[in-house]
């Protein structure tokens, strides 16, 4: 039978894809990939917690400013009774009520200080917090930028001898006889790796397994020799 004449460029077309292969799978398992998923939880979770503090803060800002708006008014109202109290002019019953009344108020301002003073120390102790909070943020985000920014550069490295061996693959393809073409990829397709191979002393080069003189005599006759172990398509 009639012998087809493009394995050569076969044996390179499959060196093509093996190297496309291995640099898709390069792509998907680069080391900085991992990194940079991790970078990217540390930094979501630094976000958080910064952002967790500073609505911490913030809250407790609201509260103070209400503790001390109330606080004003209420010495405000204690100011003005008093006022009244020593300019007479009441009953005894009306300057009794006026008295309790001053008194309750000095009360509440007494208890609206030391809440104030416990607002105020706890302000403090979470504004440093969220300055450590907004530290650590910020560096855990520029970690992951880096990272990014590095695996970027290398999938584009990749990208462009992916773009070169694909261009190479294009080329090869048309000139393999479109049977021979067909049966490797066919043969790809279902097991992949190397399915094309050179005869060296009738040992099959995709397996490495040798054949007895009369397989290799009846394999050499095919148009499409393929060994008979691997059924790896031949270059004899």
């Amino acid at each position: 039978m009639e012998r087809l004449t493009s394995f050569s460029d076969l044996l390179e077309l499959q060196q093509v894809d093996s190297l496309i292969d291995k640099l898709r799978i390069d792509r998907r398992t680069l080391p900085e990939l991992a990194e940079l998923r991790e970078a990217a939880v540390e930094a979501a979770a630094t976000a958080a917690a910064h952002s967790d503090v500073n609505d911490r803060l913030r809250a407790v800002e609201r509260s103070t400013a209400r503790v001390e708006d109330e606080l004003t008014m209420t010495e405000q109202r204690v100011r003005e009774q008093e006022r009244r109290l020593f300019a007479g002019a009441m009953s005894a019953r009306e300057a009794d009520h006026l008295r309790h009344e001053v008194g309750n108020l000095r009360k509440r301002v007494s208890v609206m200080e030391d809440e104030l003073l416990e607002l105020l120390e706890e302000r403090e102790r979470l504004d440093a917090e969220e300055e450590a909070a907004r530290e650590t943020a910020t560096e855990a985000s520029g970690v992951e930028r880096r990272l990014a920014a590095r695996v970027a550069e290398l999938e584009a490295a990749i990208d462009a001898s992916l773009a070169r061996y694909r261009q190479r693959q294009a080329e090869i393809a048309p000139e393999i006889d479109r049977g021979l073409l067909r049966k490797y990829v066919q043969l790809r397709k279902r097991r992949g790796g190397v399915v094309v191979g050179e005869v060296d002393g009738r040992v099959c080069g995709a397996c490495h397994l040798q054949m007895s003189v009369a397989e290799y005599e009846e394999v050499a006759s095919d148009s499409i020799p393929q060994c008979i172990h691997c059924a790896a398509i031949l270059c004899l």
